[in-house]
């Protein structure tokens, strides 16, 4: 399945603190769910599907080959999925505002001289 392009970020009622504040934070926080929905959207209809296919079976070693199969499936999908967000989160930790530094970076200097 082809990977999804980033939205532009929508500022709502429940994101404009972040946006506001930080909103590259705001947008890395966009991204994770984004993602975190399309991989729970993608495994329930999956998942449905092999329910549908295990109710058909006609006998034990169908059954068993189907359940081997589920179970190989979404593990390597987990596995991926854990990835993505791994890549996502990484990516958001080396994101830069507009003015070339890091949404982390202090906008102030409180060290006494």
């Amino acid at each position: 399945m082809p990977k999804a392009k980033p939205a532009k970020l929508k500022v709502s009622a429940a994101n404009a603190p972040m946006a506001a504040v930080n909103p590259a934070a705001a947008q890395a926080w966009m991204d994770i769910t984004t993602e975190c929905a399309r991989f729970a959207m993608d495994r329930v209809q999956q998942d449905f599907a092999a329910q549908r296919a295990m109710m058909a079976c006609t006998s034990p070693a169908d059954l068993m080959r189907l359940q081997v199969e589920y179970c190989q499936t979404a593990t390597k999908q987990y596995a991926d999925q854990a990835t993505r967000m791994v890549e996502l989160m990484t990516a958001a930790m080396g994101q830069k505002n507009e003015d070339g530094t890091s949404p982390f970076s202090r906008k102030y200097d409180d060290i006494p001289l």
